[in-house]
């Protein structure tokens, strides 16, 4: 599982087409989008809503799509040098065809991945992004809306992921 969130830090010609979720009456639930029910299914997941939007981004209709089809989330860094305040997951990162075939923990793996933009919007590092990444799966798996085998694979790939960034692994 390697998703290069923090380290995309460019401005982007935002002609981007984005799907968003935002809040609808109940009736028209039947109408959404696959990509608005994963991530309300997603955010529902995290601990306490979002205060930013999350989109969804494709990255073939974007400026550099080459570079977003590298990513599974990442931040906007505006020309005057902050972040603009959106969460963006890539459209076509396989976490999220995953989560839209239905799994629970692909669903969960994309809730932990906001989890993880989320701290770094707050002023976090890698480091701590990380931590709020497996602090929430870790949750998760202990409420019980991960199966534990699943879930101890994904922290594991975590974790490898970890340390050959660090250089402790070699790929």
């Amino acid at each position: 599982m390697f998703h290069a969130t923090s380290a995309f830090r460019f401005s982007l010609a935002v002609s981007l087409l984005l799907v968003t979720a935002p809040s609808a009456p109940a009736h028209a639930a039947a109408q959404k989008g696959a990509e608005t029910r994963l991530l309300e299914r997603a955010v529902k997941l995290l601990p306490e809503p979002p205060a930013v939007p999350v989109r969804m981004i494709d990255p073939d209709l974007a400026a550099d799509p080459d570079a977003l089809r590298k990513l599974d989330a990442f931040l906007v860094r505006e020309s005057n040098g902050k972040i603009r305040q959106v969460i963006y997951l890539n459209r076509r990162a396989a976490i999220v065809e995953n989560a839209l075939a239905g799994k629970e923990v692909d669903v969960a793996i994309v809730a932990a991945v906001i989890r993880h933009e989320l701290e770094h919007l707050r002023g976090g590092g890698e480091r701590e992004a990380r931590v709020a990444e497996r602090v929430l799966f870790q949750r998760l798996i202990f409420v019980g809306k991960v199966p534990v085998a699943e879930g101890l694979a994904y922290l594991a790939d975590l974790e490898q992921d970890r340390q050959i960034r660090e250089g402790r692994l070699a790929r």
